[in-house]
């Protein structure tokens, strides 16, 4: 750094010229002093001396000049102007002389307190160089301090401060160095010397912490690994949710590739037990609901999942003796996987089927209850006896014996009891629907031209019934596949139509894909007869219609686009040409027919009242 710049200005008395000038001026010699000061006055601008001189030889010539002249003039009044003149010379020659003096006095002590403000100037600058860390610049103006003045105690005890300083700076570099190459144990070794040298220096705690932080998760990492080497699942669960916990990035991929692992494998050791223990069940939903969120598009995941929760809503229905959605809910398991869980799901599905059927036949519906009873003999259970023992028995109920009366004829007035209603499936080409009329509510029928109208009642049997209708509709004619409704997964919250995929062409378990991918809520999905198209409803352009899809998942169509709220519960007919649904577009729910492609919409309705959920039965 630059130490102090010479603060004395030339004077030039000095200068051999100055006294040559001088000698001119005391010879009188005005013209030949005046040039020489001049000549001066160009070395140096800044000397007080020569200007003083210069304007003295300048008067002094004038005074000549004008004395002559006056001399000339005036004779005899010469003389005392002369004596004035050289008064007047030697005051200024005295004041000169003075001046002179006054400055070689001053000069010393001026230039010696702008040294000390200079001084002062650059031991603050020193200070404020150390305070903000620059440590070079703060050498530079504490060895310029010392130049200037060498027993400055400041200025040594900083320049001390300052090595000492480097020597931290170095260490700490160094450290750094080391902790960013990845050798941590040295680079902790030397955080800890710094720290011992200059505690909470600049962030070796931090560093000192991630440091340890790091290694915690290092071995608690190792720790997981050897427990997932050795199959060691729910210790190994254990030791990755913990470093999860602690840490989301720490070897990402592979924990959450060795977590999705453990979840499955965890899950399929519960429900391998035979039996399996019912309590574990639900830990095993949960399972699948961890692996899903590690891997939200995993089908494996989201198949295990919905089959389990599908089994478990048919066991609780089962446990709660509400027979008929037992039967209906583990059925859906039973066709997807016939021997999921051993042979519990077909223990279960046989002995609700007979339940069910006992429930029909104590409410007088013999043709629902016979029914029931087939399809528990029809499965492939060691003994089918009770099936077999009450199909013997409701058999010949179906199809009452006329008795012979000795009275040629009947009594009008007593018909009997009345006959045992038709069961809904027997309405073959008939649309049967739901009808708020006037004290005639339920379920009604008629043709689908809209004539014959008939309502058929509104019994727990009948309503189940109708249910069950509409449940067979979104089963594939071949009875092999079925269609359903869920979310994707929970990133992908829009409900979307699935189909199962037949036992035989299932590969890794999978045993759905995802049909539609609209971007709204999917819904009512029903097979086409010919087992070629799926109707549906979706909100995909911002109201509820009716759409048809190829059950490869082609040409997604809607047949409906309007603005009316709800075009909902699509039906085909037998021979697939036609469709119906109800829609609000006049302001009540109405039933209408159309051809397959949308066109010739008709209400076939025509009503006062709300009529909706047709089922066209085949």
């Amino acid at each position: 750094m630059t130490m102090f710049a010479e603060s004395t200005i030339p004077s030039g008395r000095d200068d051999p010229l100055y006294q040559k000038g001088l000698g001119h001026l005391q010879q009188g010699e005005w013209a030949a002093a005046i040039e020489a000061f001049e000549s001066l006055q160009t070395k140096y601008p800044e000397s007080a001396a020569i200007e003083r001189a210069l304007e003295d030889a300048r008067l002094r010539a004038a005074i000549t000049t004008d004395k002559r002249i006056r001399g000339r003039l005036l004779g005899v009044r010469i003389w005392p102007i002369l004596l004035r003149i050289a008064l007047v010379a030697l005051i200024g020659f005295l004041l000169y002389t003075g001046a002179q003096l006054l400055t070689e006095a001053v000069q010393p002590m001026i230039r010696q307190a702008r040294e000390n403000q200079r001084l002062v100037q650059t031991l603050a600058d020193a200070e404020a160089f150390l305070e903000a860390g620059d440590t070079d610049a703060a050498e530079a103006a504490f060895i310029a301090v010392l130049a200037a003045d060498p027993d400055n105690a400041r200025a040594q005890e900083a320049l001390e401060q300052i090595e000492a300083e480097r020597e931290i700076q170095t260490l700490y570099a160094r450290a750094v160095e080391l902790d960013e190459a990845g050798d941590s144990e040295a680079a902790l070794a030397a955080y800890r010397e710094l720290d011992g040298l200059r505690p909470g220096f600049r962030d070796i705690r931090q560093r000192m912490d991630a440091i340890e932080r790091s290694r915690s998760l290092a071995e608690l990492f190792e720790e997981a690994l050897t427990l997932y080497a050795t199959g060691e699942a729910e210790e190994a669960i254990a030791a990755y949710t913990a470093l999860r916990e602690r840490s989301l990035s720490y070897e990402q991929e592979t924990v959450e590739e060795h977590l999705y692992t453990l979840y499955m494998e965890a899950a399929a050791d519960i429900l391998a037990q035979r039996p399996p223990a019912l309590e574990q069940l639900s830990r095993a939903q949960t399972y699948y609901t961890q692996a899903l969120a590690l891997r939200p598009r995993s089908q494996e995941a989201a198949s295990e999942r919905q089959l389990l929760r599908l089994f478990l809503e048919g066991r609780t229905a089962f446990d709660q003796e509400r027979w008929t959605a037992a039967a209906a809910t583990l059925r859906r398991v039973y066709d997807t996987r016939p021997d999921y869980l051993g042979d519990m799901v077909l223990t279960l599905l046989y002995e609700a089927y007979v339940r069910s059927g006992d429930d029909y036949r104590a409410a007088g519906d013999n043709y629902l209850a016979y029914e029931q009873y087939r399809k528990a003999q029809s499965l492939p259970v060691a003994d089918t006896a009770f099936a077999d023992g009450r199909l013997f028995y409701v058999e010949p109920l179906l199809t009452p014996t006329p008795t012979p009366t000795p009275t040629p004829t009947p009594r009008p007035e007593f018909a009997g009891p009345p006959p045992t209603p038709r069961p809904l499936s027997a309405y073959t080409n008939k649309i049967i629907f739901k009808a708020d009329a006037p004290n005639l509510g339920e379920i009604w029928m008629m043709d689908p031209d809209g004539t014959n109208r008939q309502r058929l009642g509104r019994s727990a049997d009948m309503r189940q019934q109708f249910e069950d209708l509409r449940d067979q509709e979104r089963y594939a004619p071949e009875g092999d596949r079925f269609a359903f409704v869920q979310a994707p997964s929970p990133s992908e919250p829009l409900q979307q139509v699935f189909l199962t995929i037949p036992v035989a062409e299932r590969v890794g378990g999978v045993w759905y894909t995802q049909l539609t991918r609209l971007d709204g809520d999917t819904f009512d999905p029903v097979w086409s007869p010919d087992g070629e198209r799926i109707a549906f409803v979706s909100s995909a352009l911002e109201s509820d219609d009716i759409w048809i899809i190829n059950v490869d998942g082609s040409e997604p169509q809607p047949l409906t686009p309007n603005p009316w709220e709800w075009d909902r519960h699509p039906t085909w007919s037998p021979d697939g040409e036609r469709i119906v649904f109800w829609s609000n577009r006049s302001g009540l729910k109405q039933l209408y027919i159309m051809d397959a492609d949308g066109t010739n919409v008709t209400n076939i309705s025509n009503t006062q009242w709300d009529e909706y959920d047709p089922i066209w039965v085949k």
